[in-house]
C-alpha cells in the first residue's frame, strides 16, 4: 500500500511546483524585456515575436511539467540538471544589453526551483546511504 505523504513532503511538492511555474513565467516575461525593442515593429508582431522567443527558450523546461506536478526521484534529478543550464543562461542575460531585469528574474527563480529540487531529493539520498551501509 502507498503510505500517505508527510505534511512536510506535501509542502515541498507545492513549493517545487510554484517555483517551477514562476520560472516559466519569468522566462516568458523576460522575453519581453530582452527581446526585440518595442517600437521597431507593429505591436502585434512584437508581442508574437516575444512569445515565440519565450516559448522556444522554455521548450526544454516544458518537458518537465509532469515531473513538477508528480515528482519522482529520477525526474527531479534530471530536472535539476536542466536547471543548471537555465542558471547559466540567466547569468549571461544579466550581463547582456537590456537583459539585467530578465536575467535577475530568471536567475532567482532558477535558484529557488533548484533549491526545492535538492530539498525534495534529500530524503531519498539519506535512504540510499542507509541502505548502502547495511
Amino acid at each position: 500500500m502507498n503510505a500517505k505523504p508527510s505534511p512536510q513532503t506535501v509542502r515541498v511538492n507545492a513549493k517545487l511546483r510554484l517555483s517551477y511555474w514562476l520560472m516559466l513565467l519569468s522566462i516568458l516575461g523576460g522575453a519581453f524585456l530582452y527581446g526585440p525593442d518595442f517600437g521597431t515593429m507593429p505591436i502585434g508582431q512584437w508581442v508574437a515575436s516575444c512569445l515565440v522567443i519565450g516559448f522556444f527558450i522554455s521548450l526544454p523546461l516544458l518537458m518537465f511539467i509532469l515531473t513538477a506536478h508528480r515528482p519522482t526521484p529520477g525526474g527531479v534529478s534530471w530536472m535539476s540538471f536542466l536547471l543548471l543550464g537555465y542558471l547559466v543562461f540567466g547569468i549571461v542575460l544579466i550581463f547582456s544589453p537590456n537583459g539585467l531585469l530578465a536575467g535577475l528574474l530568471l536567475t532567482g527563480t532558477t535558484l529557488s526551483t533548484f533549491f526545492y529540487a535538492v530539498v525534495w531529493l534529500r530524503p531519498f539520498k539519506k535512504a540510499a546511504k542507509a541502505s548502502n551501509k547495511k
